[in-house]
């Protein structure tokens, strides 16, 4: 099994919306995926109404539930949701504490590993107790990067705690960064991803990005990811699609052809 965190250090960047669709794309390739929500604020039970009855890992955790217990079935066979669960907000300073040390999210996984591929965490913005515990068991961290000034200038704080994590003997890399909410006719957007294409190393952005569109937002209201919005999905849930197929290999679930050369249309 392979663990990829969602991470970031600002918030409002698109780390739900890109977990929840990736997780159901990466279902769809055939990875038996779990998707899991460690933001106490419960950000997936937010995107996902139907999330909010489970007692979520918040309950798995602390004892009293079992993983049957709250782990959410879809529609897909390959995908199951963990949301965090109920969790009062002047529980969530003791929620990050209890996971700092990444002990119990190992157990997590151990219990997760014999019937799960990719087990993706949705995580809080920032690098508080929460994350920290989730990047200690992750082996790789996708970061989505805003299109907007102000989200570069955080992104040395993601790459530091990685190197901190590293020096501290937790094997975790990060897998790439991804732009977000990108609009190309914006002098503005287009000028932060171009700093981002000049100054990142060349395999660390992904060649993927995700559109800012208002399909997203439409998708949140009716409370299903942007691919189960209609029987033909609407094309920007291909973005996820591509996504996959970068990440495939970067965190070693499909291995890179050798050789990818043209086919002959009339062969």
């Amino acid at each position: 099994m392979k663990t990829l965190a969602v991470a970031s250090q600002k918030g409002g960047v698109g780390k739900t919306t890109v977990s929840l669709n990736l997780a159901l794309a990466f279902a769809k390739a055939g990875y038996r995926t779990v998707l899991a929500d460690t933001d106490p604020q419960g950000a997936v039970g937010f995107s996902l109404p139907s999330a909010r009855e489970s007692r979520g890992l918040a309950g798995y955790l602390t004892g009293g539930s079992t993983l049957e217990d709250v782990l959410i079935r879809t529609r897909f066979e390959e995908l199951s949701l963990l949301p965090v669960g109920p969790m009062n907000p002047q529980d969530a300073r003791a929620f990050g504490e209890y996971l700092a040390d990444g002990t119990r999210l190992e157990r997590l996984a151990e219990a997760l590993a014999p019937d799960t591929d990719l087990l993706l965490y949705d995580t809080p913005c920032g690098f508080g107790g929460v994350t920290m515990g989730v990047l200690r068991n992750a082996d790789g961290v996708l970061s989505p990067l805003q299109a907007e000034p102000i989200a570069m200038r955080t992104l040395p704080q993601l790459l530091e705690t990685i190197g901190y994590l590293r020096q501290d003997g937790v094997d975790v890399t990060i897998v790439g960064v991804v732009l977000t909410m990108l609009q190309l006719r914006d002098e503005v957007s287009l000028d932060v991803a171009q700093e981002a294409w000049s100054r990142l190393p060349e395999d660390l952005v992904l060649e993927t990005t995700i559109p800012r569109d208002a399909t997203f937002l439409k998708a949140s209201s009716l409370g299903v990811p942007v691919g189960l919005m209609r029987k033909r999905p609407p094309p920007v849930a291909g973005v996820f699609d591509r996504l996959v197929k970068e990440l495939e290999p970067r965190l070693g679930l499909a291995g890179v052809e050798e050789e990818d050369e043209p086919l002959d249309l009339f062969a």
